[in-house]
């Protein structure tokens, strides 16, 4: 079974469907699994130093680029986060902390990128952070 949530309505449904697209069963725009996770607006590049905490787990990590609904990292060593896993953020200097969902992650030799975004999906500007 997969979640999806709607790039247009951002209504979350599940889907035991294999094919590479389908309706949105909101909405009705089509859209794909891939596709689903997506950040469709505008991104800005922000080289913001940040720390992510789950439990005891404090990790720091630098942002790639900001959109109104998530943010992009990159850090050295491994992320110890999954995908779905939720984790507080920490942007340092900025006394902001928020809750975001990991997303995607991506690791590659000593490296990690991953994609989040926030868990309230209460949308922010890089203004606001």
């Amino acid at each position: 079974m997969s979640k999806l949530i709607c790039p247009s309505c951002e209504n979350t449904f599940y889907t035991a469907v294999l094919e590479n697209s389908m309706n949105c069963p909101y909405c009705s725009i089509i859209i794909s699994h891939r596709e689903s996770d997506r950040r469709y607006l505008d991104r800005v590049t922000a080289n913001l130093v940040c720390e992510l905490i789950s439990g005891e787990i404090s990790v720091p990590a630098k942002t790639v680029d900001i959109s109104e609904t998530g943010f992009g990292i990159r850090m050295r060593g491994y992320l110890p986060f999954e995908r779905d896993e939720e984790v507080g953020v920490n942007f340092l200097g900025l006394n902001n902390k928020r809750k975001a969902k990991v997303v995607w992650t991506k690791k590659h030799y000593g490296t990690s990128r991953a994609g989040l975004c926030y868990a309230d999906r209460k949308k922010s500007t890089l203004s606001e952070l």
